[in-house]
């Protein structure tokens, strides 16, 4: 493996890529599946998606996030990587086998999935292909550029598809088996491709497993109590509610989702890069990306999560269609949970599980798990997808809470370097955007040119702002862009 450090920058610009990527593609057919297999038929679609989510956990018990951590560890080191990854693609080749069986006993023993069966089968492949397919080694490495081509040229043939061969509101099977396409094939590949970084089959004499069981399993029963509380929100719905309120609540979930990665996209390159430092005993290196990944999530997250409020209604009208109008309000009340779990993931993420303290995040996710299947419980039956949308809200704000507490003693040296007045000027800078928003409504009657426009005039007006007043955490991305193009410019000459 090379020793030379990846630069943070291009990884945070190809994982950047991927996010906007993953923001446009559902951008672009959702509209167009929504309108083709109508309410109910994505109502389907997204209850089996979310059954289906639950085994792909079980199957991977907690091995993305901790693979990430493990082997960026060991990434300047060939042997020791080699042999990290085959130890922990033995233990998920084990619980992909106990998985499956699982999966076909409960599928074919249930009255509420055996509705479902051909959709959940189809669906089923992911999880076989989500645990061979060693994404999490490729974060490690931080080999974003490969995971960024790879996923475009994926998403690509699937949008074909999709356009070609969903025609009728009966073409719900043939959407999941493209949506397994667009996953396994990736998966696959994968595996495929790692022979230029490691040998797969090489044999060792013996392998400890032990050392990753402990870690492995925490993280796991992390994972399953996250889970709880962003996939059964649709499990509840769909069974307390019907396909209808699941089809609404998904159409408003999706694009706040979409929103919710591409804010946190940082958090996910600096995981692999804060475990290397914090292993190497790097900690004024781990502060100070810290520091940065807090003032560029509130930097982003804010003005997001005030523009989603301000659009709700033309979001949901453009991008799913008039029969989603119920969704209005669902988005409105989700608009929050861009800040809140952008927020969380630098506590949960960033902090505590690069600090190996999975015992604490577990604590935290744990909370927000039970609190939300009690509020699903007692929301749902009276205000159906608006009722899940606020146990979804009030779930993720106590696990940003706690997780803040816990991770307390981590930042207290970053604190002291904070610059709170830049904060201060992401809220005055989003107070704009409402006045643009409301401005351009009032005098523009067409949807689709008054979003189009309050999204450039927002992003204009805020960032003008942001430079007019001389935000420092702005300045400093300026600066860097700047140095970075004249220097190239330089080269070129």
């Amino acid at each position: 493996m090379p020793n030379n450090q990846k630069s943070i920058s291009k990884n945070y610009i190809y994982n950047t890529i991927l996010k906007v990527l993953n923001i446009v593609f559902p951008m672009v057919t959702f509209p167009y599946i929504a309108r083709i297999l109508n309410a109910s038929g994505i109502g389907k679609i997204n209850f089996s998606v979310s059954i289906i989510s639950y085994f792909i956990l079980i199957s991977r018990i907690g091995i993305p996030m901790y693979g990430i951590r493990e082997c960026a560890k060991h990434r300047d080191d060939k042997e020791k990587l080699t042999k990290t990854v085959q130890e922990i693609l033995i233990i998920n080749f084990g619980s992909l086998i106990l998985t499956l069986i699982l999966f076909y006993i409960i599928l074919f023993n249930s009255a509420i999935l055996i509705n479902y069966k051909d959709i959940l089968l189809i669906l089923s492949i992911n999880i076989v292909s989500t645990s061979i397919g060693i994404e999490w080694f490729y974060q490690a490495v931080e080999e974003y550029k490969y995971i960024t081509l790879r996923n475009i040229f994926v998403k690509v043939v699937s949008l074909i598809l999709i356009f070609l061969l969903i025609r009728d509101e009966s073409d719900y099977n043939l959407y999941a088996f493209i949506l397994v396409i667009s996953v396994s094939s990736s998966y696959i590949y994968n595996f495929i491709h790692s022979r230029n970084y490691i040998n797969l089959f090489k044999r060792y004499s013996s392998y400890d497993f032990k050392r990753h069981i402990k870690p492995i399993l925490l993280l796991f029963a992390m994972s399953v109590s996250v889970s709880i509380y962003t996939n059964l929100d649709k499990v509840m719905l769909g069974i307390l509610s019907g396909d209808e309120a699941v089809g609404y609540y998904t159409s408003a979930n999706k694009m706040i989702k979409s929103i919710i990665v591409l804010v946190t996209s940082l958090g996910t390159v600096l995981l692999p890069r804060i475990s290397y430092y914090i292993k190497n005993n790097q900690i004024e290196e781990v502060n100070r990306l810290i520091n940065k990944s807090l003032n560029f999530i509130l930097l982003m997250a804010i003005p997001a999560a005030i523009g989603v409020f301000m659009l709700a209604k033309s979001i949901i009208i453009i991008f799913a269609g008039g029969e989603y109008m119920e969704a209005i309000t669902t988005i409105k009340i989700l608009s929050p949970v861009i800040i809140v779990i952008a927020i969380g993931n630098l506590f949960g993420v960033q902090i505590l599980i690069s600090y190996g303290k999975e015992k604490l995040t577990l604590i935290s996710t744990s909370i927000g798990a039970i609190s939300n299947f009690l509020l699903n419980f007692l929301l749902i039956p009276q205000f159906q997808h608006n009722g899940a949308a606020l146990s979804t809200l009030i779930a993720e704000f106590l696990v940003m809470i706690t997780q803040f507490y816990f991770s307390y003693s981590y930042i207290k040296d970053i604190k002291k370097n904070i610059k709170f007045e830049n904060i201060f000027h992401y809220v005055e800078g989003s107070i704009l955007i409402i006045i643009t928003c409301l401005i351009i409504n009032k005098l523009i009657n067409n949807i689709l040119i008054v979003t189009v426009l309050s999204i450039l005039f927002s992003i204009a007006i805020y960032f003008s702002f942001l430079f007019l007043i001389k935000n420092e955490f702005v300045y400093e991305i300026k600066e860097k862009i700047t140095s970075k193009f004249n220097n190239r410019i330089k080269e070129l000459l």
